[in-house]
């Protein structure tokens, strides 16, 4: 606006100098003479052209001002845009942050209790083993090696470092289940053993749970069975041995399911 006032103010007065020139051109006719007055005019005009471009370049200088004050005006709407955005996003950062922490400190809570659930834990799954173990030995002797062979795996795993406590106690439970399911199930399997007279036979076993645990050599000649109170094998009549042999097809999925007649241990001990 003062540079608009400047040349407003210099067109002024050069109109005005227009104006006194052409009245010394009229006062000329009385008292100058014709050079004089086509000086006067030659000045006059000169700086009529002068303030007209001084007026075009003024106005350019406006043009440009306005220009850069759009473009101003543009880049401070955008900047107050990305002030918004950023404002926004900080706000949501903001509560991020507060809920990693509260996660955190909810996750140290839960370490604590993870360990106090190990020293718990731990001492826990120790007996767990050693009643397995001793579970095994007093059971009836089936798979008698297998079973101890687990056990010692379990101890082995109760030592190492790399195993979490959830893995251990899942080993645990898992060896649990399968002694377990033996109480459940029957099976036909070949082994060796030692019959009473000291001999290394190879028979076939045939146990049905944990009720009957019943062995016959290979050539049908001698037929035992377990017996749970004394822990040795006694013999049974060759009855018996017709029974077996379809036990046996029964259990190795040989036959479909059938009754058979076998001697099995009662609760109070007294043979059925």
């Amino acid at each position: 606006m003062r540079i608009f006032q400047q040349y407003l103010d210099k067109s002024l007065r050069y109109y005005s100098i227009l104006v006194v020139c052409i009245a010394i051109t009229g006062m000329g006719y009385v008292f100058s003479s014709e050079p004089a007055i086509a000086q006067a005019l030659e000045a006059g005009k000169a700086e009529i052209i002068t303030a007209q471009a001084e007026g075009a370049a003024s106005q350019d200088r406006i043009d440009s001002l306005d220009d850069q004050t759009n473009r101003l005006e543009s880049e401070y709407k955008a900047v107050l845009q990305q002030l918004e955005t950023l404002r926004v996003y900080n706000q949501q950062l903001r509560d991020l942050i507060a809920n990693q922490e509260a996660e955190r400190v909810q996750v140290n809570i839960d370490i604590d209790r993870v360990t106090t659930i190990d020293r718990e834990v731990i001492p826990l799954m120790l007996r767990m083993v050693d009643a397995l173990d001793q579970f095994v030995e007093l059971d009836v002797p089936f798979l008698i090696n297998e079973r101890r062979e687990r056990v010692t795996r379990l101890r082995q795993t109760m030592l190492r470092s790399d195993a979490s406590p959830a893995e251990k106690f899942r080993r645990v439970l898992e060896s649990y289940q399968i002694e377990n399911e033996y109480g459940r199930t029957i099976e036909g399997y070949q082994g060796q053993v030692v019959n009473n007279a000291g001999q290394q036979l190879t028979v076939d076993f045939l146990r049905i749970g944990r009720v009957a645990f019943i062995y016959k050599t290979l050539d049908d000649s001698e037929l035992s069975r377990w017996n749970r109170q004394t822990r040795a094998w006694e013999s049974l009549d060759n009855d018996y041995l017709v029974d077996v042999k379809r036990g046996l097809s029964i259990a190795r999925q040989q036959v479909a399911p059938d009754l058979v007649l076998l001697p099995i241990e009662a609760a109070e001990g007294g043979a059925q």
